[in-house]
C-alpha cells in the first residue's frame, strides 16, 4: 500500500521533475506542498527545520551525510537521483598527529566565534574549522576537515584569486587575502574574502572567511553614486569641489579641473597653496575655516584667477557637510561664473542710470502701442505720474487729424529698416501742443517673443519757440510789434507783383508821427516807448485785417494797401487814421498830444519797384509836412486836389443826413408779361444846397467809401415805409413799393433788426415792400449775405432780381428764397430791338418766368418797339414814362392808374 505524499523536500534545478517522481495516490497534487532548494550545503539543518515526508535530490551528496539523513528520519523516503559525491580529490585522511596542535579548549573556543575560522598545514590540507565555516559550503566541520582549501573552493577560483593575491609584510609574518565569488548553500551568487595569516617559524596557517557581499554592495553603491555625482557635477557650468575638515580636495567636477588646470586625481589630497598663488589661497582656505568652524553657509562674490591667467567674477557659496549625527565632515563649494552677468548688470545699470537721467523723454510700448514703461524725462514733458501713463496708448496723445497715419507710417518703417524719425507734436496733460524729434526703435527677440517699441522724444518746444521767436523778431519791430524794414521790403515786392499781374493798383502811405522826441525828453524814454505801443494800436485800429503796417525807423510807419477800387478809398483811410490821432492820447495818466504827416504813393502810377514807392511817398510826406493845410498828401498833386474836393463832399454828405437833405422820389415799374403797373420803385434824391437836385450816382459811391451808406439806406427805407402807410390809409393800391439793397447792406449784421424796427416804428407791412438784389449777389459765398437773403424770405419781403439775364446763379436759389419778379437789365432790352435771335431771347424769357410763376418787370416801355404794340392802350404807354415822380406826383400817377 502506498503511503500518502503531503510535504516534499526537493533540491535541484528541475522542479516540475517533482511531479512526475511523486507516488500520488487519492490525494490530488494541489494538496502536496513542495519546499524547493537549489544547494545541499546545511541539508540536515534544512530537514531537521520540518516534517517532510519525501526527500528528491539531484546534487551529489556524501554518502556519510545520506547515512545520516536515513538514521535520523527513518520515516522519510529518499530518492538521490545520482550516485557521485562532491568533488574532493585527492582527499586524504589526516593522520592523527596533525590535529595535535589544536586543543580541545581551543576548538570549543572557535566554535563560539561567529567568525568562519580553519586552519590548515603548510600543504593546504585543512586541519580544523568551526561551524561557521563549515555551514557556509552546507557542510559539517568533520566533511571538511582533510580536505584541501582548494578542492573545497569552487573550480578555478584558486587561480583567479592567486593572481590577486595581496601579500602584507610585517615583521615576521605576512597576510595574504583572498578575493573570489561563490554561490551560498540557498544557490545566491555571494562575494567572499579570504584573510590568511602566516608565521615564519609556523607549520600551519589560520585563517578567516568574510562575507564581503553586502561591503563590496555598499562599495559598488557608494561607487555608482560618484560616478553620478561627478556626471551631475559635470553637467553644471558651475565650479564644484569637496573638501575634508583638514581643507584638502576630496573630489571635483570638470569645470574645476579646468579651472586649476589639472585632472581630478592631481587635485585630491592637495590645499589650495599648494594650486593657487598665495593670497588667493589664503582667501579660500580662510572662507573654509568660517564654514567649518561655524557650521555657517558662506557666499559671497570674489574675484578669481584662472590656471591661464584670467580674471573672473565668481559666485562662491560653501556649505558644511554634516553626518547623520550632525557632525562637520566636510564641504561642499559650489562656484558660479558671474562675469558675463556682472558685467550685463552693469550694462544694464548704467542703462537704466542712462535711461532714468537722459534730458530725453524715453517711453517703452508693446507691439500694440500700450505704454509698458517710461523715464522721468518723458513724464515731465507729458506731466502725467507714470502709474497715469502705464497702460495708455501712445496714440491718445497724438495731435492732428492724421495722427492714424503717422502710427501706420512708423510700423512700416519698422518693418522694413527698423527703426523710424521725424519730426512730431503732441499733447501734454495740460492741453499744451509739445514739438519734438521723434526717433522710435523695434526691440525684437524671437526666443522671448519680446516685440517692443522704443520711443525716444527730444523736445524741440522750446527751441520751436525760440525759434519762432527769433523769426519773429527778424520781421517784426521789438517795441511795438508791427513788422519791420526788411519783412516791408519782402511783402513790397510780392505785392508790386502781384499788383501788375493783377492790373490791380496798390496804395503806400508812409506816415511820419510828430512829438514822440519830446515824450522822450521830458518823460524818459519808457513813456516813449510806451508812446510807441500806442501808435502802433492806433494804426492797427485804422486799417483793415488785410492791410500791412511796419515801422521803418524811429517815428516813420508805413502802411500798404494791396488792393482799392480807387483813390478816395486811399484817401479815406489816411482820413481815417488823421482822426485817430487828432484826439489826445493818455498814457499812464499822462496827456499826450500828437501829429502826423502822410504821403501817399499809388502803384504802378508812381513807380513799379520798392524803392521808388517808398521814396516817391516819403517826397509826398515832406510835403505834407510843409503844407499844414492836409494832413496827407499824393505823390501826384492832381490827386490831392481831388481827395481834398472829395473830403469835402464827405463832409456835405454827412451834413445832408443830419439837415433831411435826401428826398426819395418813386417811379412805376413795369411787368413786361402783365403789360401793367405792378410796383413802384424808389429812387433818392439829394437836394444840395449849393448845387441843386443830385442824382444817386453823384453820390452813391462817396456814401459807400465814408461809411454812410447803411444810414442813408434805412433812412430811405423809413420814407418809404411812411409813404406805404399814408398810400394804404388813403386806399391808393401801389402793389409794392420796391427798393435796391447793396452788397454792403446786405454784408451787416444788423440789417434784419433794423428792418423790423422800421416796420413796427411806423406800422407799415412786410409784404408792401420787395428789395431788388443784383443778380451776381445770388452766387456770393459770403455767410452773412445768404443769411440776410434767407431772413428776408422768411419775413415776407419780396425780393426781386436786378439785372436779370447776366448770370445763371440766382437759379439755383428760386426754391427757398422768395424770388418774386425777374427785372430785365436795361443793356438786355435795349440790344433786342432789329435782332430776331434778341427777340427770342426775350420771348424765352417770358417762357422761364412763366414756368415758375414769377413776374417779369422792366422801368419803362417808351422807345422799346419789341415791347409797343396796338395791343397797349395809348394811355398805357403815356402813362409808363421813364421819368421819376415826387411822393405827391407819385399819388396822383397812382390814382390816375388804377389796377383793373
Amino acid at each position: 500500500m502506498l503511503s500518502i505524499v503531503k510535504k516534499v523536500l526537493y533540491i535541484g534545478d528541475n522542479i516540475k521533475l517533482v511531479e512526475a517522481l511523486l507516488p500520488i495516490n487519492s490525494t490530488s497534487a494541489n494538496d502536496i506542498s513542495i519546499v524547493h532548494y537549489v544547494c545541499v550545503n546545511e541539508i540536515e539543518t534544512i530537514i531537521s527545520e520540518d516534517n517532510y515526508h519525501h526527500l528528491i535530490c539531484d546534487r551529489p551528496v556524501f554518502n556519510a551525510v545520506k547515512k545520516r539523513i536515513t538514521e535520523k528520519y527513518p520515516e522519510m523516503q529518499c530518492l538521490y537521483l545520482t550516485d557521485e559525491e562532491p568533488c574532493l580529490d585527492d582527499v586524504s585522511i589526516l593522520p592523527p598527529a596533525m590535529t595535535v596542535g589544536i586543543s580541545d579548549e581551543v576548538k570549543s573556543a572557535l566554535d563560539c566565534i561567529s567568525i568562519p575560522l580553519y586552519y590548515k598545514d603548510l600543504q593546504g590540507f585543512i586541519i580544523y574549522c568551526n561551524t561557521y565555516f563549515s555551514q557556509i559550503f552546507g557542510l559539517l566541520p568533520d566533511d571538511l576537515i582533510g580536505q584541501l582549501l582548494d578542492k573545497v573552493l569552487p573550480d578555478g577560483i584558486v587561480d583567479k584569486v592567486k593572481k590577486s593575491t595581496l601579500r602584507m609584510f610585517n615583521d615576521d609574518h605576512y597576510v595574504r587575502l583572498l578575493e573570489f565569488e561563490m554561490r551560498d548553500v540557498t544557490g545566491i551568487k555571494r562575494e567572499f574574502l579570504i584573510r590568511e595569516e602566516v608565521t615564519d617559524d609556523s607549520d600551519h596557517q589560520i585563517g578567516m572567511l568574510f562575507d564581503s557581499s553586502e561591503m563590496n554592495a555598499a562599495k559598488a553603491a557608494i561607487e555608482k553614486e560618484r560616478v553620478m555625482l561627478r556626471a551631475t557635477a559635470n553637467l553644471s557650468s558651475d565650479l564644484i569641489f569637496f573638501k575634508d575638515l583638514e581643507s584638502r580636495f576630496i573630489g571635483c567636477n570638470k569645470q574645476f579641473e579646468e579651472f586649476v588646470g589639472c585632472p581630478e586625481a592631481d587635485i585630491i589630497g592637495k590645499k589650495d597653496d599648494q594650486l593657487f598663488e598665495l593670497n588667493q589661497a589664503k582667501m579660500c582656505q580662510a572662507q573654509d575655516t568660517q564654514a567649518i568652524e561655524n557650521n555657517e553657509i558662506y557666499a559671497n562674490n570674489e574675484f578669481l584667477t584662472y590656471n591661464n591667467g584670467e580674471k573672473h567674477y565668481i559666485f562662491m557659496q560653501k556649505v558644511p557637510l554634516e553626518d547623520k549625527e550632525g557632525k562637520v565632515q566636510g564641504l561642499i563649494a559650489i562656484g558660479r561664473d558671474i562675469t558675463e552677468k556682472s558685467i550685463i548688470k552693469k550694462q544694464l545699470k548704467l542703462a537704466n542710470a542712462v535711461f532714468e537721467n537722459s534730458r530725453d523723454g524715453i517711453l517703452v510700448t508693446d507691439n500694440k502701442g500700450m505704454v509698458i514703461t517710461a523715464n522721468d524725462a518723458c513724464l515731465d514733458i507729458a506731466g502725467y505720474t507714470k502709474s497715469e501713463l502705464l497702460n495708455q496708448n501712445i496714440a491718445s496723445f497724438a495731435y492732428g487729424g492724421d495722427y492714424r497715419r503717422l502710427f501706420i507710417n512708423i510700423e512700416r518703417a519698422l518693418k522694413n529698416k527698423g527703426k523710424w524719425q521725424g519730426d512730431v507734436t503732441f499733447y501734454t496733460k495740460k492741453g499744451d501742443l509739445g514739438y519734438f524729434w521723434l526717433e522710435v526703435y523695434q526691440i525684437k527677440d524671437s526666443e522671448t517673443e519680446i516685440d517692443n517699441r522704443v520711443y525716444s522724444f527730444t523736445d524741440l518746444t522750446q527751441n520751436k519757440y525760440n525759434e519762432e521767436k527769433i523769426q519773429y523778431l527778424s520781421k517784426h519791430d521789438s517795441l511795438t510789434g508791427l513788422n519791420n524794414r526788411i519783412a516791408l521790403f519782402n511783402h513790397l515786392e510780392t505785392a508790386i507783383a502781384r499788383s501788375n499781374h493783377k492790373q490791380i493798383p496798390m496804395g503806400i502811405l508812409f506816415i511820419e508821427i510828430k512829438g514822440i522826441k519830446a515824450i522822450n525828453e521830458r518823460h524818459g524814454h519808457n513813456q516813449g516807448d510806451l508812446v510807441f505801443r500806442g501808435v502802433a494800436k492806433r494804426l492797427k485800429q485804422s486799417a483793415s485785417d488785410k492791410d500791412y503796417i511796419a515801422r521803418i525807423g524811429d517815428d516813420q510807419f508805413v502802411l500798404v494797401i494791396d488792393e482799392f477800387d480807387n483813390e478816395q478809398v486811399i484817401a479815406l483811410i489816411a482820413r481815417q487814421i488823421a482822426q485817430q490821432f487828432s484826439e489826445t492820447m493818455t498814457i499812464e495818466g499822462v496827456a499826450v498830444d500828437l501829429s502826423l504827416s502822410i504821403g501817399i504813393s499809388i502803384c504802378p502810377d508812381d513807380g513799379m519797384d520798392v524803392d521808388m514807392v517808398l521814396s516817391n511817398a516819403e517826397t509826398a510826406m515832406l510835403r505834407s509836412k510843409r503844407d499844414k493845410s492836409s494832413t496827407y498828401h499824393f505823390y501826384t498833386n492832381e490827386l490831392t486836389v481831388h481827395s481834398t474836393h472829395q473830403l469835402a463832399r464827405e463832409n456835405e454828405l454827412k451834413l445832408a443826413l443830419i439837415e433831411d437833405q435826401f428826398e426819395v422820389y418813386y417811379q412805376p415799374q413795369y411787368d413786361l408779361n402783365k403789360r401793367r403797373v405792378v410796383a413802384v420803385e424808389c429812387i433818392l434824391r439829394w437836394h444840395h444846397p449849393e448845387q441843386g437836385l443830385l442824382l444817386p450816382e453823384r453820390f452813391l459811391m462817396l456814401a459807400e467809401q465814408s461809411g454812410v451808406l447803411i444810414e442813408l439806406g434805412i433812412k430811405m427805407f423809413t420814407q418809404a415805409a411812411k409813404q406805404a402807410v399814408k398810400w394804404h390809409a388813403s386806399g391808393i393800391n401801389f402793389g409794392r413799393i420796391a427798393l435796391p439793397l447793396s452788397k454792403l447792406e446786405l454784408s451787416q449784421l444788423s440789417l434784419i433788426g433794423s428792418i423790423q424796427k422800421v416796420l413796427l416804428d411806423t406800422g407799415a407791412k412786410a409784404n408792401w415792400f420787395e428789395f431788388e438784389i443784383e443778380e451776381s449777389l445770388f452766387r456770393n459765398d459770403l455767410y452773412r449775405v445768404q443769411e440776410n437773403l434767407f431772413n428776408l424770405s422768411r419775413l415776407g419781403i419780396a425780393l426781386t432780381v436786378e439785372g436779370f439775364g447776366a448770370e445763371r446763379s440766382v437759379l439755383y436759389s428760386i426754391d427757398k428764397l422768395n424770388i418774386d419778379k425777374f427785372k430785365i437789365s436795361k443793356h438786355f432790352i435795349q440790344g433786342v430791338p432789329g435782332f430776331l435771335a434778341g427777340e427770342a431771347m426775350l420771348k424765352s424769357v417770358f417762357v422761364l418766368a412763366n414756368s415758375l410763376g414769377i413776374d417779369v418787370v422792366g422801368e419803362t416801355i417808351e422807345n422799346d418797339p419789341c415791347l409797343t404794340n396796338d395791343k397797349i392802350p395809348v394811355s398805357d404807354k403815356w402813362n409808363n414814362q421813364k421819368e421819376v415822380m415826387t411822393a405827391t406826383e407819385a399819388t396822383f400817377y397812382l390814382r390816375c392808374n388804377k389796377r383793373k
